[in-house]
């Protein structure tokens, strides 16, 4: 028998036609709202959306919070993190700050509120093609060779 268990899957966009099995990525997503004050002008509000790389520990800038979608999936096709939950909100809450400091000019730091925060994972696709051994970003559609 196998184990299973259920997880959150960022809704994947591309598939391959003879994909058979996947291996899923993990991710931290943040949704952070950042506050500046001002001298001059209002006070201005930005959203940051965070999406931190559990496994490298790097982080991107999404424009909005990705669909999620829960999946059963076998325990051995969860990449297990290599970040834990702090540190990735660290990096995330690093990451607004100097992309809203880019933005707007204050005195003050900003207040910062994480307003919504998940862990989900990213599907690769595993397939054959052409008698190789291939593996598709589920998000991208990007194809790279498995060796």
């Amino acid at each position: 028998m196998v184990d299973m268990t259920r997880v959150k899957v960022m809704n994947p966009i591309f598939k391959p036609d003879d994909a058979r099995t996947f291996v899923l990525y993990p991710y931290r997503i943040f949704h952070i709202r950042l506050y500046f004050k001002r001298i001059a002008g209002r006070d201005k509000e930005l959203d940051y959306y965070a999406y931190v790389d559990c496994y490298r520990f790097g982080v991107e800038r999404g424009d909005d919070f990705i669909e999620l979608h829960e999946w059963d999936v076998p325990n051995d096709v969860v990449m297990d993190e290599l970040v834990g939950r702090e540190d990735a909100r660290k990096k995330a809450m690093e990451s607004a700050f100097l992309w809203g400091n880019m933005r707007v000019i204050s005195w003050w730091t900003p207040r910062t509120d994480i307003l919504r925060e998940e862990k989900a994972y990213k599907v690769f696709w595993i397939f054959e093609e052409d008698g190789k051994k291939r593996i598709m970003d589920s998000l991208t559609g990007d194809v790279f060779d498995l060796q």
